[in-house]
């Protein structure tokens, strides 16, 4: 059984070779993704099957994001992108993000923050956080020329 198709059956939804692909494309990517790169993405692996149909692709995306299998990223680009959420987060963190500025990648990073940080007093219920960190990512930064 492939990592895509345990990732399903942990969350109770069938196995389809469309779910199985967009999950394997993300996992593989390590880096969030839009929903553009992600067509293009199955079309390119879809080139000698039949074609993935975009309603089929739109629903897939939304299935997977009502079931927590991946977080929408909003990295200030205007663009919504997509990543695989870790299972692995501690309860009581928030999850961050970076983006970096020289190659537009946006990736997860991997220590969440304690909720505590972000208190804004005791009469408000925070259920979700987007923050995203901009700047130049460390692989750009081995690159940029030294001054």
């Amino acid at each position: 059984m492939s990592i895509a198709e345990d990732i399903l059956q942990d969350h109770g939804i069938l196995s389809t070779d469309t779910r199985s692909k967009v999950i394997e494309y993300i996992l593989r990517k390590e880096t969030a993704c839009s929903l553009k790169e992600l067509q293009h993405a199955l079309a390119i692996t879809s080139r000698h099957e039949k074609p993935v149909n975009k309603t089929t692709f739109y629903r897939t995306i939304d299935l997977f994001e009502e079931n927590g299998i991946v977080h929408r990223v909003d990295d200030g680009t205007g663009i919504a992108k997509y990543a695989i959420s870790k299972h692995d987060s501690a309860e009581g963190k928030w999850h961050l993000h970076f983006r970096c500025e020289v190659c537009n990648r946006t990736f997860c990073l991997p220590d969440p923050i304690p909720n505590e940080l972000l208190s804004i007093g005791d009469n408000h219920h925070v259920k979700k956080v987007n923050m995203v960190l901009q700047g130049i990512c460390e692989k750009c930064c081995e690159n940029l020329p030294n001054e």
